[in-house]
């Protein structure tokens, strides 16, 4: 009597050690599979069991999903993925579908005997008779599976084991929903950080096109008038800092209204494609290329002056005059007025108006080339201040 009392208390201290390991498992750290087999995993290793297994419930089915322990139901593939996904039961099917359908314990004292006994895959038992509790895994009044625990003898669970077995169901059926309660929510916070990492990426991508609507000219790609008087700034600066020369080329192009009225805006936008193409192919690395509105372009050339710079806008002016441009088989003449100025030395700390007065400089020479024919270019000198504007040249 007293060697049945200690194996009494040692299998109460082993079921008491399986609920100790079902509590301690690592349940947001693992999948949910994962998190089941573990749990089958302390429940077969602290008590004497034939097998068990999990079937959750779909709604309508009872899936299993794990399984563990010696195959009391046939032969040793109980464990393997494609027998466990060949069992299914519906809801209200044997000892699990009343276990589901009243929340409570079933007991089968004897599987062979027990009408309600619905065995895998329409088998019966093959190692003769055996008794089987189905218990729900639920979570207050979902029922979310059900435990099966088996033993190859009939009426082999005692009473204290049935209590035992349904604490276990019970704490299992909590932490399987904190389980898809912290996991659902970490989807969600998956989600919804990838949905906000794409809100952000179309930011970063609406910003960066807007700073280049900001400071770049949309038909032609160069810069805008904005940019050039911001950026102009400081390569002045850099230019009076270092005793640098520091150059304008003011291009205008030639009777460009003519071209619009003649042949249309869209083959005006085609005309000012082609020749800031020219400007770019024809700057260096540093010089300062921008459309300043219409027809009018500027190059800053820091570093140039002198034969240099009158060798650089001679190019860009016979090469424009040489391209021309083509409407259906008729290829039209195209030509640009360039007024050029250089900073020569000249030195002040307000920056902006020095930058204005060198852009006002190029336009008087600029201006100059309209009155004497076009298609030509022309230095600044103060002699060009006083000659009168007018506003009908082209």
């Amino acid at each position: 009597m007293l060697f049945g009392n200690q194996d009494h208390f040692f299998s109460l201290v082993d079921a008491l050690s399986a609920i100790r390991v079902l509590t301690q498992l690592p349940v947001e750290e693992v999948s949910e599979s994962v998190f089941l087999r573990q749990a089958l995993d302390a429940l077969v290793a602290h008590q004497n069991l034939g097998q068990c297994s999990i079937f959750l419930s779909d709604g309508t089915h009872l899936n299993c999903a794990v399984g563990a322990g010696a195959d009391t139901f046939g032969d040793d593939s109980f464990r393997q993925p494609e027998r466990l996904n060949s069992m299914q039961f519906t809801v209200d099917e044997g000892i699990m579908g009343l276990a589901v359908q009243t929340g409570q314990i079933q007991y089968c004292r004897n599987c062979k005997l027990d009408p309600r006994f619905k065995p895998f895959e329409r088998r019966a038992l093959s190692h003769g008779d055996g008794s089987l509790i189905s218990m729900p895994i639920a979570s207050g009044a979902e029922v979310l599976g059900v435990l099966n625990v088996s033993h190859y003898q009939p009426e082999f669970f005692e009473t204290w084991q049935q209590h035992f077995l349904m604490l276990f169901a019970t704490t299992l059926g909590r932490l399987l929903h904190l389980h898809r309660m912290t996991h659902q929510l970490g989807d969600e916070v998956a989600v919804r950080t990838h949905a906000l990492a794409a809100a952000l990426d179309e930011s970063e991508k609406l910003r960066n096109r807007y700073q280049q609507l900001s400071i770049k000219d949309e038909l032609t790609g160069l810069f805008n008038r904005r940019y050039f008087f911001t950026e102009g700034e400081s390569m002045l600066s850099r230019a009076i800092r270092y005793k640098a020369d520091l150059s304008l080329l003011l291009i205008d192009v030639d009777h460009f209204k003519r071209i619009n009225d003649t042949w249309g805006h869209a083959v005006g936008d085609q005309v000012l494609r082609q020749i800031s193409n020219i400007f770019l192919e024809e700057a260096r690395a540093g010089d300062l290329v921008a459309r300043l509105g219409g027809e009018e372009f500027v190059l800053a050339l820091p570093n140039t002056a002198g034969e240099g710079l009158e060798q650089m806008a001679s190019r860009i002016r016979q090469r424009i005059a040489a391209s021309g441009f083509t409407v259906g088989d008729q290829k039209t003449e195209l030509t640009v007025s360039i007024g050029i100025t250089s900073l020569n030395g000249r030195d002040s700390s307000e920056l902006l108006p020095l930058l204005e007065r060198l852009y006002h400089e190029a336009d008087c020479a600029m201006y100059q080339c309209k009155l004497d024919g076009r298609n030509r270019l022309l230095y600044y000198s103060p002699e060009m201040e006083s000659v009168e504007r007018n506003g009908g040249l082209n």
